[in-house]
């Protein structure tokens, strides 16, 4: 593979390439107040891709987010070299509690325990988490820390957290957000995709003890290379801007 034939568009890719000349490069504070009165921002990255519109996403959100008083943290999970494989020696910690926690895992424990939005970003392939997302969520998520058994059967330990996600995605019926916010093109389809995701998230947000504060699904990219791409992508960028304060800050 010839990296810069593709970047270049030489070689075509059906994957999202943002110009160099368009590319963000925020770098988040981090939590570094103690101060409840901040909100503070968990962002699970898995996106191997510095230049790709999802790693755009993750960029706005971030900026938006610290200009709206958040304390914002990024956990790349590319950058950490995550391993998504639950190993042997892991699973019954994961499953059941048993045994120590793992430093690596400890270490993102302590940071969801300190925020009170959790973001998921990622591409959308196969309709589910990337691997290493759902890696992360398998073995971070463990029994003891985000749920346990009680006297009703299950119960989430994570509560007053807000879950959200941003996804960028191929065709699934022409919208960017969540229920209802489709673009005109074939709104009951969209919905008909939406209201699948949002069961699963429902769902998961419940399994943890968490709000659903729903998702920026985005189904509307910019060709790649396209003469317009500069005026498409700023309206996409303030789009997600809008929906970030709409589903997490008011």
């Amino acid at each position: 593979m010839n990296l810069e034939s593709i970047l270049s568009g030489q070689t075509p890719t059906s994957a999202t390439i943002v110009p160099a000349s368009l590319r963000q490069n925020y770098v988040p504070q981090g939590f570094h107040s103690t101060s409840s009165s901040l909100t503070k921002v968990l962002i699970i990255a898995g996106e191997p891709r510095k230049y790709s519109l999802t790693y755009d996403f993750i960029y706005t959100t971030m900026a938006f987010l610290e200009q709206q008083h958040c304390q914002v943290e990024l956990r790349d999970l590319y950058d950490l070299n995550f391993d998504p494989v639950l190993r042997p020696a892991e699973f019954y910690y994961v499953k059941d509690g048993q045994g120590p926690v793992p430093d690596y895992l400890q270490q993102e424990q302590r940071l969801i325990a300190q925020a009170q939005i959790l973001i998921f970003a990622y591409p959308n392939w196969h309709d589910a988490p990337v691997s290493i997302v759902k890696g992360y969520m398998e073995k971070v998520f463990a029994y003891g820390f985000a749920y346990r058994r009680g006297p009703q059967g299950l119960e989430g330990l994570l509560t007053g957290k807000q879950l959200y996600t941003i996804m960028n995605c191929g065709y699934l019926g022409g919208g960017q957000g969540y229920l209802h916010d489709g673009l005109g093109h074939n709104d009951a389809l969209w919905d008909q995709y939406m209201q699948a995701f949002k069961t699963f998230d429902e769902d998961t947000a419940h399994f943890w003890g968490m709000h659903n504060a729903g998702r920026f699904m985005n189904d509307q990219s910019p060709r790649n290379f396209a003469p317009d791409y500069a005026s498409q992508l700023n309206r996409l960028r303030a789009t997600l801007r809008q929906h970030l304060q709409r589903d997490l800050l008011s």
